[in-house]
């Protein structure tokens, strides 16, 4: 445990850059706004290590190292944090904060529990290969599991003895009271002896971020190992968790992070599965990047632990753990809880993939029954936030009466509304009015053929547009043009703006910046469209290219009184531009 603030800590990195830090010790060229350089932490003669001083990281893509300047510092110098902190932060011109009296015996105390805690798990480990509980092992291994991996990741057996694992503690000098509070023993309500909380049970061990144990996870044994008392008035619950303690809060941690942050770094993807049990399964075979909630349904708090786990190396990547849900309806409502405490938190750079598992099957089944490539397909086919968010105001429903499109369109502004991020809101928001436009342009698409092949039979005159050109790329430049000079058209047009689309990819993308910024302001001016643009990144010169364009082919915009011909025209040309 460190009293160093995070305060104090932000104010020694943005005093030290980090390319002179790793300058000092290696050589380092710019490369654009990066640096580059032969990485120290391995033998490469081609530069792949990256130095971020605006984002205050260094990466490898050779080895995946990663860090900041304390972590640079640390590993290259060979330093524990807190003298890597004094090394730097005397290079910095900063006075290191003492711990006061109260707070160096906090840190004493944390120190004594998880001295406690590593104890504990090695008692229930040593049970789990003590002969007398061969039973056990051969379950564990009849899992599918490797020594290696239940090695790995420290599993163990709680004996069905209560006092067993306090008599163990007791005569390494460990007592009562710190047992009890780290919910490794409970108090006896009948004044007897504390008896332990885990009893015959299998023994997962949940770390920190560094690694450290802080609580267990245990599982009820199967009927097949133990055959359960007919004559016992309570089931045990398949699983049990520590309480909370001064370590550990369980909607502040994920099962597996410390390895799992490594996995990231070095590339891998974050996989969020249901237990612990799918966890070691999918890190057996190669996902190692899997973590899981402990006991509940994911927090706040642990998706943004999930993002801060992702190392970000372009300004355009986006962080997505793949969250996996059963494909039943109990996954079904799963994911949607997942989804509601992920939009209030969105902003740029992050989101998340949603996979289903096959019906009755879970990462563990699956993984045993059809091996690693099956589970490679369902993240395969996980779908972004914004599909899943579609899915959950669409899926089954019938849109095809008008009562019914007003309603969905209702519920696309609701759950938009709850993004906190006004971009991100927007950008979700066009998005999926966008999808619902197009949907309704496809129905009456369908109904117009069959209203144009009915009176085609009886010769009806085909209606001819003589004002834009012909070609559509340029109908569309004309469309945009328009509506930019005179955005109050929108509202008019919003359905067709949606639903058309460029193969111009310039284009496009200028489409869908007008509807964003024109779908969240309303009364907007064609100068604060302009600024809008530009601020998105839209150059003034792309603008003026389409005043030129409309100047050669649609000068009526541009008379006096001219509101009936640019509605006029702006709906031959969205009909030209439409699919």
């Amino acid at each position: 445990m460190s009293v160093i603030s995070k305060a104090f800590l932000d104010e020694l990195r943005s005093r030290l850059k980090l390319s002179d830090i790793i300058g000092q010790r290696t050589t380092v060229t710019r490369a654009g706004r990066e640096f580059k350089a032969c990485c120290p932490f391995h033998n490469e003669k081609t530069p792949s290590f990256t130095i971020n001083d605006e984002k205050e990281f260094f990466h490898c893509f050779g080895c995946g190292a990663h860090g900041d300047h304390l972590g640079f510092v640390m590993r290259h110098d060979n330093l524990p944090f807190m003298d890597a902190v004094e090394m730097l932060a005397a290079q910095a011109g900063m006075q290191v904060p003492r711990p006061t009296a109260q707070e160096r015996e906090k840190i004493d105390r944390h120190d004594f529990y998880y001295k406690t805690m590593e104890e504990a798990a090695r008692f229930f480990t040593s049970q789990l290969f003590d002969p007398t509980n061969s039973d056990i092992l051969n379950y564990v291994r009849g899992r599918g599991l490797t020594d290696e991996t239940i090695a790995a990741f420290r599993l163990g057996y709680a004996p069905d003895d209560a006092q067993a694992l306090r008599t163990h503690l007791k005569a390494k000098k460990f007592n009562d009271n710190d047992m009890r509070t780290l919910c490794l023993t409970k108090k006896s309500t009948r004044g007897t002896d504390d008896y332990g909380f885990f009893r015959d049970r299998v023994m997962f061990p949940v770390t920190d971020k560094k690694g450290r144990i802080v609580a267990f996870g245990g599982r009820v044994l199967p009927d097949h190992v133990r055959p359960p008392n007919p004559t016992a008035s309570f089931t045990p619950p398949k699983y049990m968790n520590s309480g909370e303690t001064p370590l550990f809060h369980k909607g502040h941690l994920v099962y597996n992070i410390s390895n799992a942050r490594q996995a990231a770094l070095d590339g891998r993807p974050v996989i969020v599965a249901e237990g612990y049990a799918d966890v070691i399964a999918l890190v057996q075979a190669g996902f190692s990047g899997a973590v899981a909630p402990l006991g509940t349904a994911m927090t706040e708090t642990q998706i943004s632990l999930l993002w801060d786990m992702i190392p970000t190396q372009d300004v355009a990547d986006i962080k997505e753990p793949y969250l996996c849900f059963d494909g039943d309806n109990a996954g079904q409502r799963a994911a949607i809880r997942a989804m509601e405490r992920i939009l209030p938190i969105l902003r740029s750079g992050v989101s998340a993939r949603f996979a289903f598992m096959p019906t009755g099957q879970d990462p563990d089944d699956l993984i045993r029954a059809q091996g690693q490539e099956a589970m490679q397909a369902v993240l395969e086919k996980a779908i972004p936030l914004h599909e899943m968010i579609w899915r959950y105001l669409t899926l089954g429903k019938d849109f095809s009466r008008p009562e019914a499109q007003a309603s969905l369109l209702k519920a696309i502004d609701d759950v938009t509304a709850q993004i906190a991020d006004r971009n991100i809101q927007s950008s979700y928001k066009a998005l999926l009015k966008s999808k619902f436009y197009e949907i309704k342009a496809g129905q009456n698409t369908q109904r117009g053929r069959h209203l144009r092949k009915s009176k085609d039979q009886y010769g009806a005159p085909q209606v001819q547009l003589s004002r834009p050109n012909a070609n559509r790329d340029l109908s569309f430049r004309l469309v945009m043009g328009i509506i930019i000079k005179y955005p109050e058209f929108y509202d008019v047009f919003e359905e067709k703006m949606a639903s058309i689309h460029s193969a111009n990819q310039m284009l496009d993308q200028l489409r869908q910046n007008v509807i964003s910024i024109l779908s969240d302001t309303s009364g907007i001016t064609h100068e604060e469209l302009v600024e809008a643009l530009e601020n998105k990144g839209i150059e003034g010169d792309r603008i003026a290219s389409l005043n030129r364009d409309m100047k050669l082919h649609a000068a009526y915009v541009f008379e006096q009184d001219a509101h009936e011909a640019i509605e006029t025209g702006l709906k031959e040309l969205l009909d030209r531009t439409g699919v």
